[in-house]
């Protein structure tokens, strides 16, 4: 399936919604269910195959994996973080850089953009991301 930023956004902001029923973000594939429907009715001309409840959950997973890059690299010592460029790695053959997603793989799309969804996700995760530097 294919996803625009604006059905991302729809689905992460409806997750939001049934996160009182959730259990703390744990998510059941009802719920996918219940957000593939609401994505069909909010985006009806939608690109590539058809977003159900087991593509909702995958795209799931893999917002919580970017989130966890990001939370990585605001935490690592010797990063930058910016909401627009992330990273802010200009140099595609930085060292370090390359180490660290060598070791975080999913960090790699946030060398130099940020995350849009980072804000929504913090509301999402349970608890994980408390503390000054996040």
């Amino acid at each position: 399936a294919v996803w625009s930023m604006a059905e991302e956004t729809s689905f992460l902001e409806f997750l939001l919604q049934a996160l009182p029923s959730s259990g703390n973000g744990g998510f059941k594939l009802a719920t996918f269910n219940q957000a593939s429907a609401h994505l069909k009715t909010k985006h009806p001309n939608q690109r590539g195959a058809e977003k159900n409840g087991g593509v909702c959950k995958n795209k799931w997973t893999a917002l919580k994996k970017a989130y966890q890059s990001v939370i990585e690299i605001k935490c690592t010592s010797g990063f930058t973080w910016s909401d627009e460029h992330g990273a802010g790695i200009s140099d595609r053959k930085d060292d370090v850089w390359a180490r660290f997603t060598k070791s975080h793989p999913h960090a790699k799309p946030f060398m130099t953009k940020g995350f849009e969804h980072f804000e929504i996700m913090q509301q999402l995760m349970p608890g994980k991301s408390k503390g000054s530097h996040v």
